[in-house]
């Protein structure tokens, strides 16, 4: 969640040996490849903590989390001690690796880290990747609450048949619209890209700013609630449901390929004539403010900003519909995202205390709360209900995947498939520096030196 910790790619810990390229050196408190069931230094019932939690600052789930703490505490009599640290690369990066390396956490959030690289090496692999291949995570395998959530949601932090992580449920992104305002100017929901840049032109004819949006802060990569449902939707009719992130990766789609150039020159009409002007130097985390404030029609950002949009104004009518790029409008859909995962560390002192908290988080009363606090689309099984489910109707939970961290994005590979740099390379083709034709042709200069 955005919310979604603001760092795409870090840098590997000495900690974790890496030999050859490969991965050879396990880092285990003694219990590497087992379950944590009935494990730990003493059992729950007389573990008397305190347990420690670690996540990153997103104010609606922080919130819904602290609530859960107390109802644990109340119910069990743990102290339960929860650590935040800013959603930024010098933020929660470094109380990450504290967490890991000095033992100072039980239970940690991680985005998920599959899929993992097909030659693993320091090169392209995250951290966090790094960390679930050395075991720095314990498996969470034969935990019976575990079988409430959705496979397909957990193998996002699965490896090698190890279940690492409770993925706490997707997210979308795409466009959140004030109804008042569409109803004011008499607007229909738009289906297909066309159709969308009317809808901007006619805002903008009546002096009303089409879209807010905010990459400044350290957020150059939000440009992906543009870039990644454009070239998904003009990609779908020859990926069908392959993951275009895993295409380009492979080599499969090129970077220079027609349908990549038109998203980029799509994302350019948008950026250049109805994003607010100040989009680049915007504070991420005024987004929603600005959108509630009505500065403009609509809002680009992710369903976890929500919370905070009805928080500032519960009676805002809002609406929703995915960013279409293509002019079919049956390819057009939202792009989604496992988000939040929770992991117990292996160097845990208290693992079977951080069992019996997921048992409590993943109880239906206690997850429901979480659920309707975040406006995140629940993974485990079950009716919730909250305003984003409401709000987002039938696209609710539904989207094509693009991990976290996009499969083409290697942390210390060629230039410009660094995240920093791809993204930085974005701006400056949306500001009119790099034309969208030059832009591919540096993707696919990198991604041809990955590949050789």
């Amino acid at each position: 969640m955005k919310g979604k910790k603001l760092v795409k790619t870090v840098a590997p810990l000495a900690v974790l040996a890496l030999a050859s390229g490969l991965v050879v050196s396990e880092v285990d408190a003694g219990t590497t490849g087992n379950a944590i069931h009935g494990s730990g230094n003493a059992s729950a019932s007389t573990d008397n903590g305190p347990l420690t939690i670690t996540m990153w600052v997103n104010p609606p789930a922080v919130s819904a989390v602290q609530k859960i703490d107390k109802e644990f505490e109340a119910k069990y009599g743990v102290k339960v001690n929860l650590l935040t640290a800013a959603n930024d690369q010098a933020g929660y990066t470094t109380l990450e690796q504290t967490s890991v390396q000095g033992g100072t956490a039980d239970i940690m959030a991680i985005e998920p880290f599959e899929p993992m690289p097909q030659k693993m090496t320091t090169d392209n692999m995250s951290v966090v990747q790094e960390w679930a291949a050395n075991h720095v995570f314990a498996p969470l395998n034969g935990q019976p609450w575990l079988s409430k959530f959705n496979k397909n949601d957990l193998s996002a932090a699965a490896y090698q048949g190890k279940d690492y992580g409770l993925v706490t449920g997707v997210y979308q992104t795409g466009i959140f619209y004030n109804k008042a305002i569409f109803k004011k100017y008499n607007l229909k929901v738009p289906t297909t890209y066309a159709q969308f840049i009317n809808v901007c032109k006619t805002l903008k004819s009546h002096g009303v700013t089409p879209i807010w949006t905010g990459i400044g802060n350290g957020a150059t990569f939000y440009l992906e609630f543009m870039m990644y449902p454009l070239m998904q939707d003009l990609l779908a009719s020859s990926l069908g449901n392959a993951s275009a992130s895993a295409a380009l990766a492979a080599g499969k789609i090129k970077w220079t390929n027609p349908k990549m150039i038109t998203a980029f020159t799509e994302e350019k009409q948008i950026a250049s004539n109805y994003l607010e002007n100040n989009y680049a130097g915007e504070n991420w985390q005024q987004m929603p403010g600005e959108f509630v404030a009505g500065k403009s029609a609509m809002l680009l950002d992710g369903s976890w900003d929500l919370a905070s949009v009805l928080q500032a104004n519960p009676k805002m009518q809002i609406g929703y519909f995915p960013l279409p790029g293509s002019n079919v409008a049956s390819d057009n859909n939202s792009v989604s995202n496992p988000d939040l995962t929770w992991v117990v560390l292996n160097n845990s002192k208290h693992k079977a205390l951080a069992e019996k908290w997921l048992q409590f988080f993943s109880s239906p009363n206690i997850y429901s709360q979480y659920v309707d606090a975040t406006g995140i689309s629940p993974s485990e099984s079950g009716t919730f209900k909250s305003n984003a489910a409401t709000i987002m109707g039938k696209w609710f939970g539904k989207g094509r995947v693009i991990n976290q961290t996009a499969d083409w994005l290697i942390p210390n590979g060629p230039y410009y498939l660094q995240s920093n740099n791809f993204w930085s390379e974005q701006l400056k083709m949306l500001q009119g520096s790099v034309s969208p034709a030059k832009l591919a042709q540096e993707y696919q200069q990198s991604q041809n030196q990955a590949s050789s």
